[in-house]
């Protein structure tokens, strides 16, 4: 599965690293050091500053999974797509990458985005900025190495029309998804925003043994 674990597998000698040097605000970690690192990170507590940072969460409770046709949630893409123009607006000094956790919805949100940016070209000069560190959107097997100050998360996944919740969430729940998981929603130095119809009592454990879902 990885280098790592083949070097474990071989009895290397192990140094844990204790400081996680992107996350700028403690939220942005703090999941990942309690369900990966057994809470052995040193964690800094965050000062104020001129943009909010840290986990922010977006309930669009309006957006739909279209679970049965285009494996999207058009809503939620629109969503991410304003979430981006505004951003581009007023913050185009920090860099900017958006997540989808598959590829359906990361071409939803780059129809939406392309649509919107083609109405708005005085947007146009955030998209060019930012050379060691451009724009994307990406869907989650290609996102890792990557880092920007903001990251934007698209579950995609989630409530259908018709009410229901189907816990899949594509390769995240096969073996090792929650390492997938783990790898995505440490990309971001100073702001996380997750967009999704999906409330934590849409979750249930009883209908799942998967440790990502979990």
């Amino acid at each position: 599965p990885s280098i790592l674990g083949m070097c474990d597998a071989q009895g290397a000698p192990q140094r844990m690293l204790r400081w996680h040097y992107r996350s700028r605000h403690e939220s942005l970690i703090s999941m990942s050091n309690h369900e990966f690192y057994e809470d052995k990170l040193v964690i800094f507590p965050s000062p104020g500053a001129e943009h909010k940072m840290g986990l922010v969460y977006h309930h669009l409770k309006d957006a739909t999974y279209d679970r049965g046709k285009t494996r999207t949630n058009q809503r939620e893409a629109d969503a991410i797509t304003e979430a981006v123009i505004e951003h581009a607006k007023n913050h185009p000094d920090m860099s900017l990458g958006v997540v989808a956790f598959s590829s359906a919805q990361m071409q939803a949100i780059q129809q939406s985005l392309e649509t919107a940016r083609k109405k708005m070209p005085e947007v146009e000069m955030f998209f060019k900025a930012h050379p060691h560190e451009p724009f994307f959107v990406k869907n989650l097997e290609n996102v890792q190495g990557d880092e920007r100050d903001v990251i934007f998360i698209s579950i995609g996944y989630g409530r259908t029309p018709e009410g229901n919740v189907n816990l899949s969430f594509g390769p995240l729940n096969n073996e090792g998804g929650e390492k997938r998981l783990n790898v995505l929603i440490t990309r971001a130095k100073q702001r996380c925003e997750v967009f999704t119809n999906l409330t934590s009592d849409d979750i249930d454990l009883s209908k799942t043994e998967s440790e990502y879902v979990r």
